[in-house]
């Protein structure tokens, strides 16, 4: 009985597995098969946009999804250009996450590896010229990429073969490096919170040529800094707008141009390992915008299509209007290089985002303080091409200039529209601005020997022409250069200049180039001007004339006036007087940016631009008469008659009001709430001492002077100073104190530069020697407490010896007077080639 019924459940179960063989042969021959899932079943409901790549938008799931082409044999699916941006950011100058800030711009290869789709970062700065398949592989193995992100693919579609992948982790990522920044710039360990981070699905967009992806990033610390609680309502949490552009590369029509030294042109290089060994492996090419004439064999020709540039509606008139008319400068230049209406300025479109990568932008940002404006551009990496130039205009610099004339003129003629007029003085400035950072993102560097040439270039950092008159009062009616300059037309013929047809263009661009320095252009930018070691003579920020000892007389001059007319109009009626602090100091350091001028020209070196065969002269050191009197001119500045305050300037500059707080703009010292006149006559001697006392610029004083010993040597240049600061008459007794505080500056000093790794041995033994001569006059001095006190300080620093550290400054740093304090952010790293697209330079006032 047992045996019947174990046989029948073994047949039973073959039946069963009989059947379900008898399934599985069916479904392996298609019978009763479900269909393999379809992109369109998997984005049924979603709000789908098509262009250069198509974007499935899910808003409830707050989900992005692409949907890329089918990839080839190898897995390729396209190569674009991705740029990552801030759409909304942090309002803070000193840390710079800024409203339209542009990031890096990346050559991306996205392709499928692993069931996942990658974007792969190509490494541009490298690369191997040539057809040869195997040369060009052997450079790409041998250098690293970079593989942004991975996803894995959802769909792969049964009829078209793309891919669907969702690309939300791509979207919300800190790609922008927000958390390193804050870290970097000293205000807290920041970490981006995904709980409160997400993709922004109803921002996205899509064109023909690109696609808009952003997202909303919150980064939370426990520990912010000062800058993030005065800009956030909630400082813990940080919330930031982030935008990702992947465009279309450009089609191969563009021509790239070579790079010339003696010009002012940004670019690209990289290392070509086909070069032929006769020949560089490091080409270059200008960064500029494709622009060609409808007819090149003619002499001048209207433009294919012009170059637009596009102002924010966020800026208010008459700003706006002021802003479009310094941009159209520009078109000045390009008519001289042969274009008819190339270039072409208006207003942006109120449905256009001032991010969209087809537009050129001059955006109008807004910060809790002033700071620097700068222009950026996105560039195709491969060829210098640029695709789109965006301009940062910050709001409070206009303003900053108004004050700056309201200190100089008084607040009587604001708005009367006359040449005095601070609002017109101050418009007058930010057309030329606005050209400057145009000119940015048209390819051009600074040219800070510009004002040397009757300010024939808006790439330099102009100060305002103010003189005075033959009444004694001052004369606004220069104060900035309308229109476009000589120098920037050469630079727009270079770059830009289309030429005939079979015209050696190599030949043509030299041509151009000599020609330029036959009509005496000299070109220095910010590694000539911007370090208080730099050296050129006619290379400097915020200065005006061909003599950088004429106008510093001519600065002290419009300084003294100013001074002496410094009264209650400096601020407007009904206004706190407590706001006289913040006028007054631009009008008491008006002279800082020429003092610094002046000062450079000890130890200073005139240089050029050489390329092998172009005839310039060589490098020769700024005369001996020169430099020492540039000394000498340097020194009397820190004459207590010019360092004093007035009296009835002190007793108009009133404490702060209830509830307010003193920003950098104002000088600190040490006598709050009151004004500090001694505080702020030691920021100018520091400022003189910052040039006159740099390492490299006293190791150039000893080097000159041993090639001629006609040159201003060392011992000379300490003896001068010495004497200036301890001179054997006594000075009145309402500014001795004047006189003492320069004193204790020059004696910190000289042992901060005796101290300083950066100054050689030499240098370090001078400056104790100096010291050492400064503690032998002080001895018997009649201050006996102020000289004891300084021979005390000098005494321990001469017991210490070289390894000792500097001591506390004297002098309080100097307010800002450059638009910035501290840094936005690193140059853009192109190859071997470090350049700033605008003028967010990495500089801490001294």
């Amino acid at each position: 009985m047992t045996d019947r019924i174990t046989t029948a459940f073994r047949f039973a179960a073959a039946l069963v597995l009989t059947g379900v063989a008898a399934i599985s042969f069916a479904q392996d021959n298609g019978k009763d098969d479900k269909p393999p899932p379809t992109i369109a079943d998997k984005t049924e409901g979603l709000d789908t946009l098509d262009g250069l790549l198509t974007v499935h938008l899910d808003h409830d799931e707050g989900k992005v999804w692409l949907e890329l082409p089918e990839p080839d044999d190898e897995g390729r699916i396209g190569e674009y250009i991705y740029v990552e941006a801030l759409r909304a950011g942090l309002g803070s100058n000193p840390v710079g996450l800024d409203r339209g800030q542009l990031g890096s711009t990346a050559f991306i290869d996205i392709r499928e590896l692993g069931g996942k789709v990658i974007f792969e970062r190509r490494n541009l700065s490298y690369r191997a010229s040539t057809d040869n398949p195997a040369e060009r592989r052997a450079v790409r193995e041998s250098f690293a990429s970079s593989i942004l992100w991975a996803g894995d693919i959802a769909v792969r579609d049964p009829d078209s073969g793309n891919l669907l992948v969702d690309a939300t982790s791509f979207v919300v990522r800190d790609a922008h490096g927000v958390a390193n920044t804050l870290r970097r710039s000293g205000q807290g360990s920041f970490s981006l919170d995904k709980g409160r981070s997400l993709a922004d699905t109803r921002a996205a967009l899509a064109f023909p040529d690109n696609i808009v992806l952003e997202s909303i990033l919150t980064f939370s610390s426990g520990s912010p800094g000062g800058e993030v609680r005065s800009t956030t309502p909630d400082a813990s949490s940080v919330t930031l707008g982030q935008r990702h552009m992947l465009v279309r590369p450009p089609d191969d029509g563009y021509e790239p141009r070579a790079y010339d030294p003696r010009m002012p042109s940004f670019g690209v290089s990289y290392i070509d390992y086909a070069a032929p060994l006769d020949e560089p492996m490091r080409p270059r090419w200008i960064s500029r915008h494709r622009l060609e004439r409808e007819d090149v064999n003619a002499p001048t020709s209207p433009a294919v299509e012009p170059i637009v540039y596009y102002v924010d509606g966020g800026a208010p008139e008459p700003i706006r209007s002021a802003l479009i008319d310094g941009a159209s400068w520009w078109n000045q230049a390009f008519e001289a290089a042969g274009f008819e209406n190339a270039f072409i300025v208006e207003e942006l479109p109120e449905d256009v985002h001032p991010l969209d990568i087809r537009y050129n932008v001059i955006q109008w940002v807004h910060r809790s303080t002033r700071g620097w404006s700068y222009g950026s551009s996105v560039t195709d990496p491969r060829t210098g091409e640029i695709i789109k130039g965006h301009v940062s205009l910050g709001s409070l610099r206009v303003r900053q200039d108004r004050r700056i004339f309201e200190g100089l003129a008084g607040t009587d003629k604001t708005g009367s529209g006359d040449a005095d007029d601070p609002v017109e003085i101050a418009l007058s400035r930010i057309r030329q601005l606005s050209a400057h950072e145009v000119g940015h993102t048209l390819g051009f560097a600074h040219n800070f020997a510009a004002s040397v040439r009757d300010r024939e270039s808006v790439m330099d950092y102009p100060a305002p022409l103010v003189t005075v008159d033959d009444a004694g009062g001052l004369d606004f009616s220069n104060a900035y250069a309308v229109g476009i300059g000589d120098w920037d037309k050469h630079s727009v013929n270079f770059s830009y200049r289309e030429f005939p047809r079979g015209t050696d263009e190599a030949d043509a661009l030299d041509a151009i180039v000599l020609a330029g320095l036959a009509r005496g252009h000299v070109y220095m930018s910010d590694s000539d001007a911007r370090s208080p070691g730099s050296a050129h003579p006619d290379a400097h920020l915020w200065d005006n004339g061909a003599d950088p000892l004429e106008g510093l007389a001519d600065t002290m001059a419009v300084r003294k006036v100013a001074i002496e007319n410094f009264a209650e109009d400096r601020v407007m009626e009904g206004r706190p007087l407590a706001e006289l602090n913040d006028v007054f100091v631009p009008v008491y350091l008006f002279h800082r940016y020429q003092l610094e001028a002046a000062a450079k020209l000890v130890g200073g070196v005139e240089y050029h631009r050489n390329v092998r065969g172009d005839g310039q002269p060589s490098a020769t050191p700024v005369p001996a008469d020169t430099q020492k009197q540039a000394l000498r001119d340097v020194l009397a500045v820190l004459d207590p008659e010019q360092l004093a305050v007035p009296g009835d300037v002190l007793d108009v500059l009133a404490p702060d009001t209830f509830g307010a707080s003193r920003g950098r703009e104002v000088f600190r010292g040490s006598m709050s709430p009151a004004f500090d006149p001694i505080g702020a006559s030691g920021v100018i001697s520091s400022v003189a001492f910052t040039f006159l006392l740099e390492p490299s610029r006293l190791a150039r004083v000893m080097e000159q002077h041993r090639r001629d010993s006609g040159q201003l040597s060392i011992d000379e240049l300490m003896a001068e100073i010495t004497d200036a600061a301890f001179p054997r008459r006594s000075d009145a007794k309402n500014l001795a104190e004047y006189r003492r505080q320069t004193q204790r500056v020059l004696v910190e000093s000289l042992i901060g530069l005796a101290q300083s790794a950066r100054a050689s041995f030499a240098v370090r033994s001078r400056a104790n020697e100096a010291l050492s001569r400064i503690q032998g006059r002080l001895r018997g001095g009649a201050d006996r407490w102020h000289t004891a006190a300084l021979a005390s300080l000098i005494e321990k620093h001469l017991e210490r010896g070289f390894d000792a550290a500097p001591p506390t400054r004297a002098a309080d740093p100097a307010p800002p007077g450059s638009p910035i304090g501290s840094p936005i952010g690193s140059p853009i790293r192109t190859g071997d080639m470090d350049f700033l697209y605008g003028c967010g330079w990495r500089l801490e006032i001294p």
